[in-house]
This record gives structure tokens, C-alpha cells and sequence, in this order.
């Protein structure tokens, strides 16, 4: 995480909430280095440190982002390090503000994070994506201050390095595993390390001697390149941030059906993600397809036009238009939904026996490379 601050004369990126009025900093950095002052705000109940890194990705962000919940929240949802989400009880009655970083009580000590939802919002992430779970024992302690946002800073730095000291290690014991990221609880009563690896290994001995090193409990954690990927951040085809890494944190299963179903084609390098997956944004326009899809006849349905029999091959569900193969002339044609309509109640219209639509003309190539894009 970044914040706008000045720490150790290094600037990074968190917003101190003071006055209205607040007077534009004095230096020539333009985003500013000057110390912030911890002050209560005429709108803000609470003193916060914002996390600028998780606000900035949202355009709306000054309008969502800056003011205070109205209201004293049950549950808060927080996001740490690396995308990771949990939900914790407002206990001590504490008012928050999107983007504000708190810390917070974990199973065996403190951790800190940004609140990323909290209120009507952290009810309905309840409900949803944690099964409505009664057994919610953690709360929110407190607001972060100045001393917890530099310890954390420091924590961020102490990660890169456990991050290199481990890839040392994996190159000793000669084992078939990366190491993607090293995360430090706020407290340092646990330290976690992410790596991928094509199977399961023996890290017993790896272990002992990560202990050794830095006498904390340590958590080897294998991901998915999914995950991995959600880490690591990156650009999208679309030329936007990924998905993954900003406002989609839940991985959802993304199969070939989701791909067929919207009829595009098998080019592998399309259809893979900076994961080496299936996209996730796959799912984003797939039950629009389904319930356009209903309206349709099935694909390979067959016509009845005056040059022939002619298969529908394509349907383009914004436009509302079929692409037609004529088998007899050996010619394409497009018609309307308006037409296909009047064919239908003449009568011209063949359903397959099977009314399943195929897969589009050239996607049953490579199957069965496209199929290791389903994996996790």
C-alpha cells in the first residue's frame, strides 16, 4: 500500500484529513512532503490516515471516498497486503471512513489494513461472499496513528527482504517452487509466504530454518497463478489495471462454456488473461448472451431461404442479426430477427434434434489446449 506522508524524509502516498482550509504544502514536491498535522476535521468525526493507493483506482473517489460513514457501523470489511479481505465486528463503537487504515485484532495478535467497506455495504458482503457467518469474534481496535502507519511502512520494506532471503533458501534445498510475496502481521507474531508450485513438497526443513531466521511463526501458503497474478498486478488487454488487482477480489470459475455461450473464437492468446487462465471478465457479459439466447433459435438451426436450405452459423445479440451459411450456393448472408421471426411462424425453420448450439466454427481446434486455460 501507498500513502501521501512523509516518513524518514521518503515521500509515499497517505492522505492526512485536516481542515477544509487546508493551506498546499510548502515545498516543491508536488504532491508534498511536509509533515501532515493529526487533526479532527469540521466533517470528520475520527482522525484517519487514507490509504491513497486503494482510492485512487475509483474516478468518484473524492465524492465516495472523502467523507466519513454515516453512522456507527456493525461489521467493517478491511483489505490487507496482497488483496486480502475479512470482516470484523465494530466492537468499540468507532466511526470510519472508506479508504481509512485501522488496525485491527487477528487470531494471534494485531494486523493492520484499509477499510473497504463498512455499514449496508459490509452487511451485504456478509451475506454474500462470507455465508452469513455467525462466528465473527475479531473487531476493529482502533484508527491507525502516526506510530502504526510507520511501523507498517517499515513492515512493507522487512518483506522484500524476507521476499529475496527466501529465494535463497529455495535455491539451497533445490526445490520446484516460487516465491511471489512475503507478508509481516502488523505485530510480527507471524510471518506468510506465498509461492506457487506445480505440486505438492516437503518444505519441513524449510520451514525450521525460516524460523531460525526470523524467529516468528511462518506460513508457507501455496496459490494459484490466478492468485498469483492478483498479486503481482499488472496490465490488461483492455489496457486497463487487472480486474483482480483492484476491485474484483473473489475468483469466480471461468470455463469454456462461458466463452462459447458468447461465440468467440479459440485464439488462446485472447481468451488467456495475464494469468495464463481463462479471463475473468469472461463472466461480466455471459448472462446477458444467455438471456439474449433465448429469444433466439438455436445455433445450427436451419432456414428455409429462397436460395436454399442455410444454417445459422452467428448471432449478434447488440445488433440482432444472424449470419446465415448456405450450403448449396456456398454463400454468407445476414438477416434480422425481424425476418427469422417471419420464417419461424411460416413454418421455414429446422431445429436440430439435439437444440444445443454448437461450439462457433473453428473453436473444437486446440481443445485441448483451451482447456488448460480452465484450471485454478
Amino acid at each position: 500500500m501507498n500513502f501521501d506522508i512523509s516518513v524518514n524524509n521518503q515521500s509515499s502516498d497517505v492522505e492526512e484529513i485536516t481542515d477544509e482550509d487546508q493551506k498546499p504544502p510548502t515545498n516543491e514536491n508536488p504532491y508534498g512532503t511536509a509533515e501532515p498535522i493529526m487533526e479532527l476535521t469540521k466533517n470528520c468525526p475520527c482522525t484517519a490516515i487514507i490509504d491513497k493507493d486503494y482510492t485512487k483506482e475509483f474516478n468518484n473517489s473524492n465524492i465516495k471516498y472523502c467523507n466519513c460513514y454515516d453512522g456507527i457501523p456493525e461489521f467493517v470489511e478491511v483489505l490487507f497486503k496482497c488483496k486480502r479481505k475479512n470482516i470484523f465486528k465494530n466492537s468499540n463503537q468507532l466511526k470510519f471512513q472508506y479508504g481509512e487504515i485501522v488496525v485491527v485484532e487477528v487470531e494471534n495478535g494485531l494486523d493492520i489494513g484499509t477499510v473497504s467497506a463498512c455499514g449496508r455495504a459490509a452487511d451485504d458482503k456478509l451475506r454474500t461472499n462470507y455465508n452469513n457467518s455467525l462466528n465473527i469474534n475479531l473487531k476493529v481496535l482502533r484508527h491507525a496513528t502516526k506510530d502504526d502507519y510507520e511501523k507498517h511502512m517499515n513492515n512493507l520494506e522487512d518483506d522484500k527482504y524476507v521476499t529475496q532471503k527466501a529465494k535463497e533458501m529455495i535455491l539451497k534445498y533445490d526445490f520446484e517452487m516460487k516465491i511471489t510475496d512475503a507478508e509481516w502481521q502488523y505485530d510480527h507474531q507471524r510471518l506468510t509466504i506465498y509461492f506457487t508450485a506445480p505440486s505438492r513438497i516437503d518444505f519441513r526443513e524449510l520451514v525450521k530454518e525460516l524460523a531460525r531466521t526470523f524467529k516468528t511463526r511462518i506460513e508457507l501458503r501455496q496459490i494459484s497463478t490466478r492468485e498469483e497474478a492478483k498479486r503481482m498486478g499488472g496490465m490488461g488487454s483492455c489496457g486497463r489495471v487487472l480486474c483482480c488487482s483492484t476491485f474484483s477480489c473473489d475468483f469466480n470459475h471461468v470455463t469454456l462454456e462461458h466463452a462459447r455461450t458468447q461465440q468467440l473464437s479459440n485464439n488462446v492468446a485472447k481468451l488467456s488473461g495475464y494469468c495464463g487462465r481463462l479471463k475473468c471478465c469472461l463472466l461480466y457479459e455471459y448472462n446477458n448472451y444467455v438471456e439474449a439466447f433465448k429469444r433466439y433459435p438455436p445455433l445450427n438451426s436451419q432456414l428455409v431461404m429462397p436460395e436454399g436450405l442455410a444454417r445459422i452459423i452467428k448471432a449478434d445479440v447488440f445488433k440482432d442479426i444472424f449470419y446465415l451459411y448456405i450450403e448449396s450456393v456456398s454463400i454468407y448472408k445476414t438477416i434480422t430477427l425481424a425476418e427469422v421471426e417471419e420464417l419461424m411462424n411460416s413454418g421455414r425453420l429446422v431445429v436440430p434434434k439435439d437444440e444445443i448450439a454448437p461450439l462457433p466454427v473453428d473453436f473444437d481446434e486446440n481443445l485441448e489446449e483451451l482447456k488448460k486455460l480452465e484450471e485454478n
